[in-house]
């Protein structure tokens, strides 16, 4: 790994990043290896980050349907001041929704509230706190748009913002969405082994 992958994380950092994502150290220097490839540029403290010009270079995150709003969600989870630069810790957070939760020892990025919070985001395309049809059709026809008539799109988004807006209020509340995933395993749908 060497001293520049340390440089910027303290021995105290590293663990609170392992107590608070789950990864094992291991895990956590490799990311932070990747996050060193990715990150071009260094704040007036030396320390690196990232910014969307970064994540739009990495290939895979380009061709998912979703890969602009995953970036996105990078920006939205960063620390407040620094919302056009994603630092190590924040990485690192947003990585942790993926991983598998472990239900002996929760971590608080990636427990089952975390994992739909972030779900969550990724549907409010206007960070309102609460999820329109429109927002919800937009995120339905990036996902399955190109395979689907733009009527039987509409027609999900119809059918899902009547089941899931108990309220009828026109838009669906992080509550509503928690009620309408109870019966979905987000955890396993939320996951992939990666640096684990």
């Amino acid at each position: 790994m060497g001293n520049s992958a340390s440089a910027t994380v303290s021995p105290d950092e590293w663990d609170d990043l392992h107590l608070e994502s789950g990864l094992s150290k291991r895990s956590l220097k490799t990311l932070h290896n990747r996050f060193l490839e990715l990150a071009q540029q260094k704040d007036d403290n030396g320390i690196e980050f990232m910014c969307r010009a970064d994540f739009e270079s990495i290939p895979d995150l380009l061709k998912n349907p979703l890969g602009s709003r995953l970036i996105d969600v990078f920006f939205v989870n960063a620390d407040v001041g620094d919302q056009k630069r994603v630092y190590f810790r924040n990485f690192v957070k947003v990585l942790s929704h993926f991983r598998p939760i472990n239900k002996h020892s929760p971590h608080p990025w990636n427990s089952r509230e975390a994992k739909l919070q972030f779900a969550f985001t990724m549907y409010d395309l206007n960070r309102s706190g609460t999820i329109t049809k429109d927002e919800f059709t937009e995120i339905l026809i990036r996902m399955i748009g190109g395979n689907v008539s733009r009527a039987k799109v509409d027609a999900i988004a119809e059918r899902t913002m009547l089941e899931a807006d108990r309220n009828a209020d026109g838009s669906i509340t992080f509550e509503e969405f928690c009620r309408a995933m109870e019966k979905t395993d987000i955890e396993e749908k939320m996951s992939f082994q990666f640096l684990i």
